[in-house]
């Protein structure tokens, strides 16, 4: 039966006092400036006779009645009044994809199509370097001209394409107080990645340099400097690697982070090169403004001022080539077939690679990892098991309590530092499967995430463009709120699994939960052999050389007495060295137990909270 007398209802309920009264109550605007705009309502006679009555019309009064949600005041919320009750009750039918889900596709669709990459060929990239980027001078031979050349530009330009050479700056979890986001700034990437390539010559560095003079002798105009071009490079690089940092040793660097602001900053680094006007610009790429007092964590302070001493003694020519050649080398998979043959080269002897992946695999991995949340919104619909999501929570329950025995039964922590392990191991928050909003027909958060993610068929023009939305998101999550209870950065399609120190969290995405590592109508102690190893890895990572270092809330903060500081470096060292006298037969060289002790902690944790479950359950 149509409800008429509802119409009755909403045309009373906006009379012209109504009107006036709220307006004025919501823009500010006087009553008396209302008064040239008043709505005068016709007489109901009149009214009445403008009613259509078709059987049509009838049909239609009663949708768009049961469409408004009388809950909302029509002068506030017009359009949720008008149309909230058909928001709440209707569903997207499944074969209507989200336009997220529909961008990842374009991106994958324009990533398989060798041949639309091929066709448009090297002139975006050269045209992106010639235009922003100041040219690349091994390309141009003697005709480049350094007149217009400054560092500032130049790095401000490589970083609004999420590129950190030499420098590192962007927006972390403040390690002092993991409620909020801070700036960090340190030192940036290596070709190589880690300064014991530089140290003996050996065929990684012939084979750099080799990539390096090929990629360019392939889009030079002039190859007549090239040779030198390239010594000249590979010998900056090669100075600014003796002052980087090892991975072990920023393993431990917080006594060696320096907090302080924005405002301070320059005092701090003492450099020639103005890292403030620097930060503001770059922050002003997401627009975000810098405040003076705004927290900074500096790492590498040394690295950052020798650089800078390097970088004022270096021709302009130099690091114009260095900075370009770096992005270069990580776009050469993004481009024509025979540039990214000079990358499969490379990789065959840098990362003993035997062929370039599939193209179909290549660019699933490439989409997954920059849009993985609308990835798993199909991976989760089509091949999750709810299940295993279930069965997972218990594990985890079971695992945090066979790792909290361990602790009550250790002999080396003092009673205040087991208790407060034993908290925080309480405290661990678990993710499982996927945040809950992917499960659901509710697509507004994953539109909202995704909102910039617009893309066409030029593979190489997505490429820059998602470079430049990465950048702007980092920039921007400086003035987000931290949710640390929220799902993080992990997309559920990932295999693998993780421990986040500032949120004190294990992640276990939907990715990992099959086999080999889990199946729902697997015998438990196959599913605790496999995933269960995991999961006590991801725990015992709380607590290893780095994660020990965090409190229960995500705080880098000492929380263990000093005596057990000192009894657990005893034992560490006694891993380290361990592994250390391991070799890996394939390249006949021995493991850095240094580098690698934290995963040889949790690999030995896991599997013995795992092993444990069967003893106490």
């Amino acid at each position: 039966m149509v409800r008429l007398n509802r119409i009755r209802i909403f045309q009373d309920h906006v009379t012209t006092s109504r009107l006036n009264s709220d307006r004025a109550a919501t823009t500010g605007v006087h009553n008396d400036r209302l008064q040239d705009i008043t709505y005068t309502p016709k007489p109901e006679r009149e009214i009445q006779q403008d009613l259509c009555l078709t059987p049509y019309c009838i049909k239609a009064a009663n949708y768009l009645i049961e469409s408004i949600d009388e809950t909302i005041e029509p002068c506030e919320d017009f359009f949720h009044f008008v149309c909230g009750t058909w928001i709440k009750n209707t569903r997207i039918p499944d074969d209507v994809e989200s336009e997220s889900v529909a961008n990842a596709r374009r991106l994958y669709k324009s990533c398989i199509d060798e041949a639309g990459i091929e066709a448009e060929g090297v002139n975006p990239i050269l045209s992106l370097i010639n235009s922003e980027f100041g040219g690349w001078p091994i390309l141009q031979g003697p005709s480049w001209n350094n007149a217009t050349f400054d560092l500032s530009n130049l790095l401000l330009t490589l970083r609004k394409y999420n590129n950190n050479p030499v420098y590192r700056v962007g927006t972390s979890t403040d390690e002092k107080n993991s409620t909020a986001y801070d700036i960090e700034v340190g030192q940036g990437g290596l070709g190589l990645g880690q300064k014991n390539y530089y140290i003996n010559e050996t065929s990684v560095n012939v084979a750099y340099r080799q990539f390096m003079r090929d990629l360019a002798t392939a889009l030079a105009i002039d190859t007549t400097t090239i040779d030198q071009d390239v010594i000249d490079v590979y010998e900056f690089e090669k100075t600014i690697a003796k002052y980087h940092w090892t991975i072990a040793e920023q393993r431990g660097r917080d006594s060696e982070t320096v907090r302080t602001t924005v405002g301070n900053l320059s005092v701090i680094l003492n450099t020639t090169f103005d890292f403030n006007s620097y930060l503001r610009r770059a922050y002003l790429l997401g627009n975000v403004t810098l405040f003076d007092t705004d927290i900074v964590a500096v790492s590498e302070l040394e690295f950052l001022r020798n650089a800078s001493i390097i970088l004022d003694q270096t021709p302009a020519r130099t690091i114009q080539n260095y900075m370009i050649w770096r992005f270069m080398m990580n776009r050469a998979i993004n481009m024509p077939q025979y540039i990214r043959i000079l990358r499969e080269r490379f990789d065959r002897v840098f990362r003993g690679t035997t062929a370039e992946q599939p193209r179909t695999v290549l660019c699933g991995n490439y989409v997954n990892s920059n849009m993985g949340f609308a990835v798993s919104k199909l991976y989760i619909k089509e091949y999750f098991d709810e299940n295993a999501r279930n069965q997972s929570f218990e594990m985890i329950n079971d695992i945090r309590s066979s790792f909290i025995e361990m602790l009550n039964q250790s002999t080396w922590m003092d009673a205040e530092s087991r208790n407060k392990a034993i908290e925080k191991a309480q405290a661990i928050d678990q993710k499982v499967g996927y945040p809950d909003y992917l499960g659901s027909n509710n697509n507004t958060k994953l539109e909202e995430d995704y909102a910039e993610y617009n893309f066409n068929s030029s593979y190489i023009k997505n490429v820059i463009k998602l470079l430049e939305i990465k950048a702007q998101e980092d920039f921007r999550s400086l003035r987000e709120p931290v949710d640390r209870k929220a799902w993080g950065n992990t997309a559920p399609s990932v295999v693998n699994a993780f421990y986040e120190p500032s949120r004190n969290q294990i992640i276990f995405p939907a990715g990992i939960l099959q086999k080999p590592f889990f199946d729902k109508d697997a015998p438990k102690y196959l599913n605790y052999g496999g995933i269960g190893v995991a999961i006590g890895h991801e725990i015992t990572h709380g607590f290893d050389d780095s994660g020990r270092q965090f409190d229960k809330d995500g705080n880098r903060l000492p929380w263990w007495t000093d005596e057990t500081i000192q009894k657990f470096i005893e034992r560490k060292t006694c891993i380290v060295e361990q592994y250390s006298n391991y070799t890996a037969t394939q390249i006949n060289k021995k493991l850095n137990g240094n580098q690698t002790q934290g995963e040889d902690i949790a690999d030995n944790g896991g599997l013995r909270e795992a092993y444990f479950v069967r003893i106490i359950l």
